[in-house]
């Protein structure tokens, strides 16, 4: 090739220009054939760019909301085995205190009352559940334990039944103690929130509510029962001691009862959230094609193209090697 001129700086600084544009695009096209889309969407899409955000939005959206129902789903069905675990046994524990105070065997019955003082424990932590750092039955107060501990239940409980003339005072006081705001159980053994725990929205203006609080009253008297139990498990024999277990052993079914209840409340909530799952999934498959097909490029147009640049960019790469030989004597030759 022959050289009409002395090479000069500015030449080289354009052919410069051009190697570096040729590895701009080179890096694109390898890009475009990786992800299969366009390095720079905006350019590739013109004046059809705002359609497509608007679907990557809704996109998004559905995406968002998918997250958020699958947490929920994930607390629901945690809270769901701890109020089952909660519950266990109240059927069982009844049975044996109703018989154990039926045939007046002393022996049975305190052993009742031991099951019972397990159960209490295994309510209480099954009520002190958390999910992700989250408390699952302390409203909305979710960074707090909501239940104390079951020694200080216990010991109010007995304090209470030492007070009491009789069994009719020691239902009244327990009435006050777990029912009444200003009582013992929602001044030292709740500590959560008064509200409940924030809704899911699991679509566009749908939201569910699935929480359940430790102070709800199938929940105070699954505790006030068995702390009952436990605690007149532990006195002498006495028409009242017999009228206050009989009359736990029925709350506590009840409560279980109520319990289950809640669980029901709960199974419904998680029944809609899995109905919103199946059409979010369907929604964002949709929103995905659509998307796609404004967006995607052809990994074989692009590989087409990345080889004709890389050919392009060796030329380049030739030429410039050759002029950055040629010196000043070379070209006096």
């Amino acid at each position: 090739m022959a050289i009409s001129g002395f090479p000069n700086a500015l030449q080289f600084s354009r052919l410069n220009t051009v190697i570096t544009n040729l590895k701009t695009q080179s890096e694109d096209a390898r890009l475009e054939m990786l992800t299969e889309r366009p390095a720079d969407i905006k350019a590739a899409l013109g004046s059809t760019i705002g359609d497509a955000q608007i679907l990557r939005k809704a996109f998004d959206d559905v995406s968002a909301f998918t997250l958020a129902t699958n947490r929920a789903l994930g607390r629901a069905a945690t809270a769901q085995l701890a109020l089952t675990s909660a519950s266990a046994n109240a059927s069982t524990i009844s049975v044996s205190v109703m018989d154990a105070v039926g045939t007046g065997n002393e022996t049975n019955l305190k052993l009742a009352g031991a099951d019972a003082e397990r159960q209490l424990e295994i309510a209480i932590a099954a009520l002190n559940k958390r999910f992700e750092g989250r408390a699952l039955f302390a409203g909305d107060a979710v960074d707090q334990i909501p239940l104390a501990d079951t020694d200080t239940l216990i010991a109010d409980v007995r304090a209470i039944y030492v007070g009491a003339a009789d069994a009719a005072q020691f239902a009244t006081d327990m009435d006050f103690y777990f029912n009444d705001p200003t009582g013992g159980f929602a001044t030292t053994i709740y500590q959560g929130g008064a509200g409940d725990a924030a809704r899911v929205q699991i679509s566009e203006g749908e939201v569910v509510s699935y929480s359940a609080k430790a102070d709800e009253p199938a929940m105070r008297d699954l505790l006030r029962s068995l702390s009952s139990i436990v605690v007149a498990s532990e006195q002498f024999p006495s028409t009242d001691r017999d009228t206050t277990l009989n009359t736990a052993t029925i709350g506590l079914i009840e409560a279980a009862n109520g319990v289950t209840a809640i669980q029901g409340r709960i199974g419904g909530a998680e029944e809609r959230m899995q109905a919103a799952l199946t059409s979010l999934d369907a929604e964002s498959t949709a929103l995905g094609t659509a998307y796609n097909d404004r967006v995607s490029r052809s990994p074989v147009e692009a590989a087409i193209r990345l080889q004709q640049l890389e050919s392009q960019l060796e030329s380049a790469f030739v030429l410039s090697a050759r002029i950055s030989q040629l010196t000043l004597v070379n070209f006096l030759r």
